[in-house]
């Protein structure tokens, strides 16, 4: 008599739901620009590794950090990929962000082709038993989309070289996550874009090609940022003169704020002329102000003092940063070359 045996699923759902959603961060994006911008010649895309963090709750993919892997194409369907330097930069990466682990891959062009799919079936391999994530990202219009690959129809179990042309890609929902202490950057530099892009008259085709925009020096910079808090100060003091105009209704949480703000700063100590000083003769009236001149002298020299001092500390907090990055890299490259 013949018999039918069944197995039960795998207990790993997570390993099996399909991803909703892939969420990249903007340093990730920067990144992935960079390496196109650092591409050999005769390469028209780049390609490298997503590391990142699933939420099983959601099935959502977070792709925190990227890197570019090299890849030589030697012909028709073959593709050569530098696997020695991919898993030496995930076990780096791995003893910085224990928790973050290969999620996908990346490419620097829009269009998917035969490659594409060779390429996936190795990161398929290397985020398994979870599905791989195709991050595509256009260098021109910086648009990107993620995809997941299904296998179409049934292979034979020993064709693994193969394995990646029975793929189907499916788009997947994307967001771009953007942190508070991220915003000022991004709105810098979508600025500085913007008003590049403002100054072409055309964009630039291949036979023309333009020098690249200049970038501005911390002192320009500086100026920007002053004249925006000085945008902002105005309009405060505009605020605060129509509420004790009574010309429109105070808000506590607003009042609070501003009150909380200007007693964090360092003011000078003046104090005012009484009623007595009125019958006090003209000497003595001319040696208190004299004497009045002398302590707002003394405590605008005594903040300019603290100020400089606080700079100073602010400075020392740059330079040691700077250093130990500095630090960090060659470590990185060191542990490269041994």
């Amino acid at each position: 008599m013949a018999a039918l045996t069944l197995n039960l699923p795998s207990t790993s759902l997570a390993a099996t739901r399909p991803v909703s959603r892939v969420e990249a961060h903007p340093v990730v994006l920067a990144a992935i620009l960079d390496a196109h911008l650092r591409r050999t010649d005769g390469q028209d895309r780049v390609f490298g590794t997503l590391l990142g963090v699933r939420r099983e709750h959601d099935n959502t993919v977070e792709v925190r950090s990227a890197f570019a892997v090299p890849y030589e194409v030697r012909g028709v369907g073959q593709v050569t990929i530098d696997m020695d330097h991919h898993r030496a930069l995930v076990e780096l990466h791995n003893k910085v962000t224990p928790r973050e682990a290969v999620v996908g891959w990346f490419a620097t062009h829009r269009d998917l082709n035969s490659f594409s799919a060779l390429i996936h079936n190795f990161y398929s391999q290397e985020a398994s038993p979870f599905p791989a994530v195709h991050l595509t990202l256009d260098p021109a219009s910086l648009a990107f989309a993620a995809f997941t690959a299904q296998a179409l129809g049934a292979r034979p179990v020993h064709a693994q070289e193969s394995a990646g042309a029975h793929l189907a890609f499916v788009p997947v929902e994307t967001g771009l996550v953007v942190h508070e202490h991220e915003r000022p950057s991004l709105d810098l530099l979508s600025h500085n874009l913007a008003a590049f892009g403002s100054a072409l008259p055309a964009p630039p085709t291949p036979a023309t090609v333009q020098p690249d925009s200049p970038v501005p020096s911390p002192l320009a910079t500086l100026a920007e940022l002053l004249c925006s808090v000085a945008l902002m100060l105005d309009e405060v003091l505009e605020y605060v003169r129509a509420v004790a105009a009574g010309e429109r209704q105070g808000d506590e949480k607003v009042g609070r704020a501003l009150l909380e703000t200007v007693g964090s700063v360092p003011a000078p100590a003046t104090k005012a002329p009484g009623a007595a000083a009125a019958a006090k003769g003209a000497d003595e009236q001319q040696q208190q102000q004299q004497g009045e001149k002398k302590a707002v002298e003394s405590a605008q020299k005594d903040f300019e003092e603290e100020f400089n001092a606080h700079l100073a500390d602010v400075l020392m907090v740059s330079y040691l940063a700077n250093v130990i990055k500095t630090q960090a890299e060659l470590s990185s490259r060191l542990n490269l070359v041994v």
